[in-house]
């Protein structure tokens, strides 16, 4: 039976850019120093943010831009397909190529007229499809706010039948996708030196938190995903409620970048309270009122004075109000000393993906987690393919395409957060998106917003994972 080559385009709705509104209350700063000092090194390229959907232990994503190509980014072991790389530039900027630099073996030899294992999106859109090692050129989808490289397959899956008319993609359990370098290069032709937020390590503490609380968790605020939030979990709107930092040693901060509300969907940010007024300061020092507007954008607040110290607090003192919700939220922040971008790395990440599995160590659940179920279903002239990966952070993501002759393709996306309810079921809940059509959405011809807030109850065994309202069948053995 013929394979169905799959390209799975509205992963990237999610990862739309969030662009940055003018800077309010512009004050005296003074440039960041940057780590690398040689004056014969390319201007810095700041990125305000970046994430990998999964790493290793001491393979993380700042690999890639210590300037070694020895060390690299890399998946977990049985983890590869679906995963992907997010960049974030501070400021927008044209881009024509990108290369990704991967060590010998990570991927098997494809055939040209294969699927590509790497796919590019700017700004949401696809601008591009490759083979590691190569240059890539990108479509001009305007400035770039954010690009994210993912990889669909790998040449080393297996496409075996499980039963009638349906199909498992395996991937081996000691494979992994890695990364040494990511070379891009701008319109001018400029290999540019990316230079991620520095990473200054301390805590991070709200006065509430909205349960569960490893989806609602102010150590999101942090983590570069402007889908993942914390939210405040007291009885008001969030007026008077409190997010401490501490940082385990001094720092100088001249301006913060949040952004505001719910950033998962326009849906997700309507129902949600959103920051309007809050306090911010050194903590038991002098503190200063600042204004949000309204919007999904990243606003840049200069600080009237720097704030230095080891410890600060921002204080709620008023909120816009949700449509569905009275749940304040907040999506992501980013402190800056000048020019130069910096976040707080706490330890409540890996805290709870440690509670995660050792909840999940004694169910069905733990041989799942971190590994892509894949399945295709193929009957007569049509066919579903589909995948689901719960990841032991909390997080999950789907992808759906069902093709049928002579009918429009739809195609699904949905990711967000999941939690353990019993034994053998867990809750996923936030965005799912249908597209009809996708070229002509990606052209602006759709005429509906085919995204919705959303959660189902997942009855996972030994055989299968099965939805109970919006997701489908998983078929393990």
């Amino acid at each position: 039976m013929k394979k169905t080559t799959i390209h799975f385009l509205p992963v990237l709705l999610f990862l739309a850019a969030c662009g940055n509104e003018p800077k309010q209350k512009a004050a005296d700063s003074s440039a960041a120093t940057d780590s690398i000092t040689d004056t014969k090194l390319p201007p810095a390229t700041y990125l305000e943010g970046i994430y990998a959907t999964t790493s290793a232990p001491a393979k993380g994503l700042e690999n890639l831009f210590d300037a070694n190509p020895a060390t690299t980014w890399q998946t977990q072991p049985g983890t590869g397909p679906d995963e992907g790389i997010m960049l974030y530039f501070q400021n927008a900027l044209a881009l024509n190529s990108i290369e990704i630099v991967t060590p010998d073996g990570i991927f098997a030899k494809i055939e040209a007229a294969e699927e590509k294992p790497i796919l590019i999106y700017t700004n949401g859109q696809v601008a591009g499809a490759g083979l590691p090692n190569d240059k890539i050129s990108l479509a001009q989808n305007g400035l770039v706010k954010s690009l994210f490289i993912r990889f669909p397959k790998t040449g080393k899956e297996v496409f075996e039948p499980l039963r009638q008319e349906v199909y498992r993609l395996t991937y081996p359990l000691d494979a992994f996708i890695a990364v040494s370098e990511l070379k891009v290069v701008n319109d001018k032709g400029e290999t540019l030196r990316l230079v991620p937020p520095r990473i200054v390590k301390g805590s991070v503490t709200a006065s509430s938190t909205l349960m569960p609380e490893t989806a609602y968790s102010a150590a999101n605020l942090f983590d570069s995903r402007k889908e993942f939030v914390w939210a405040e979990g007291a009885a008001s709107s969030g007026e008077g409620e409190i997010l401490t930092f501490e940082f385990d040693a001094p720092v100088n901060i001249t301006a913060v970048q949040i952004w505001d509300g719910y950033q998962r969907s326009d849906e997700h940010f309507s129902a949600n309270a959103r920051l309007r007024d809050f306090d911010f300061g050194e903590k038991g020092g002098t503190v200063r009122t600042y204004t949000l507007r309204d919007t999904k954008a990243g606003q840049k607040i200069e600080l009237q004075t720097p704030a230095k110290g080891a410890a600060f607090e921002l204080k709620v003192k008023s909120v816009y109000p949700g449509k569905n919700y009275k749940d304040l939220v907040l999506s992501d922040l980013v402190f800056y000393d000048g020019e130069r971008p910096f976040i707080l790395h706490s330890k409540l990440p890996e805290n709870y993906q440690t509670t995660l599995r050792s909840k999940a160590a004694n169910s069905p659940l733990a041989a799942l987690l971190d590994k892509r179920i894949a399945n295709e279903v193929q009957e007569d002239a049509s066919s579903m393919s589909q995948s689901l990966i719960l990841r032991s952070d909390g997080s999950f993501v789907l992808y759906s395409l069902a093709r049928s002759d002579g009918e429009a393709d739809i195609s699904t996306f949905a990711d967000g957060n999941w939690e353990i309810l019993s034994n053998n079921q867990v809750k996923v809940f936030g965005k799912w998106t249908d597209l009809i059509n996708l070229p002509d959405y990606y052209k602006g011809s759709a005429q509906h917003n085919p995204t919705r807030i959303f959660k189902d109850v997942l009855t996972i065994d030994a055989t299968k994972v099965t939805g109970t309202k919006m997701v489908g069948t998983f078929y393990l053995k």
